[in-house]
């Protein structure tokens, strides 16, 4: 079961602010992240981490804090991880997608590493976290997006069969167990797939629901911007660009459809608009985020049974 072993702790006598130090580590071996602490002078963390099949075990301890992983440290380390708490000793709030979990001691939840979050513990805390490579989680958890930042309550259902599997893990050196570690492995994603189905579902979708009308505003705000593409609506939003595709999926469209349909009813109130009828065709392309007037044209066309000019012509008939 043992692969590697790691352990580290600010009481270590080296030099440097512990708080510093302690963000630092968290970098180079968990996530890169922004901590800010109110007992800067006084703070202490430890960590100590092994694997198991692939799967990082990191075992925290840490003053209170409040962690941030910003837009920027996303930029500037990018993670394809998700990390799965389990919290110990003293409350956790964890915040991403738009949603607000409060995480008691005996709970479980999810977070992307691949998106912002912001993590306060107001006391000092300490939790389990497993390090899930999102190639696993994703033969187990179709969108892990809807399950982050939820509490998976460890007092009853299925989340309790979770939190007690995690709650056989401890910091001290991994001993050997009757079935191989992908067995074991593999035994903890099953009870966080069961446990996220059953807590989750209805309020997932009416969540996601909520997300595609801000992502359809957004769209309605920078649809004139050419180079305007998934990837820039998940930043703004905080998201995977998969997990953006996939919202549009279960919507029943798609990112290039909502965005041509908005750059096209902008197009197409402008040549209405007689005000207008001293820009060209080529001007109100560009204006509403076409790149040249020939695929504008084809598109509008396609759209609306005429080529703009002749709309515009006919309208002044």
């Amino acid at each position: 079961m043992k692969e590697s072993q790691f352990g580290w702790s600010t009481e270590d006598g080296r030099e440097g602010p512990a708080l510093n130090r302690w963000m630092a580590v968290l970098a180079e071996r968990l996530v890169d992240c922004r901590i800010d602490s109110d007992a800067e002078a006084r703070f202490s963390a430890s960590l100590r981490t092994y694997s198991l099949a692939g799967t990082g075990f990191y075992f925290l301890q840490s003053s209170r804090s409040d962690i941030r992983r910003t837009r920027e440290c996303v930029a500037r380390r990018k993670s394809d991880q998700y990390f799965l708490i389990h919290q110990r000793d003293g409350d956790l709030v964890v915040e991403q997608d738009g949603r607000v979990a409060i995480v008691e001691p005996g709970d479980c939840v999810l977070v992307s590493g691949r998106a912002p979050f912001r993590m306060r513990n107001a006391e000092a805390m300490e939790a389990l976290v497993l390090a899930l490579p999102a190639e696993l989680l994703l033969g187990w958890l179709p969108e892990p997006e809807a399950v982050t930042a939820r509490t998976l309550t460890g007092a009853q259902g299925w989340g309790r069969a979770l939190a007690a599997t995690l709650a056989n893990f401890n910091r001290s050196t991994p001993v050997e167990l009757a079935l191989s570690p992908a067995i074991v492995r593999d035994q903890i994603l099953a009870h966080l797939a069961i446990a996220a189905n059953s807590e989750t579902a209805s309020a997932a979708t009416m969540h996601q629901r909520a997300l595609v009308r801000r992502l359809a505003d957004t769209l309605s705000n920078r649809f004139c911007e050419p180079d305007f593409d998934p990837s820039r609506l998940a930043l703004e939003h905080g998201l995977s660009k998969r997990y953006v595709h996939m919202l549009f999926a279960k919507a029943g469209t798609s990112f290039g459809r909502e965005l041509e349909k908005v750059r096209l009813e902008r197009a197409k109130r402008l040549l209405e608009d007689r005000r207008f009828n001293c820009v060209d065709i080529m001007e109100i392309a560009l204006r509403c985020g076409f790149r040249d007037s020939s695929g504008f044209s084809k598109r509008f066309r396609g759209r609306y049974g005429a080529p703009p000019s002749l709309y515009r012509r006919q309208l002044g008939a």
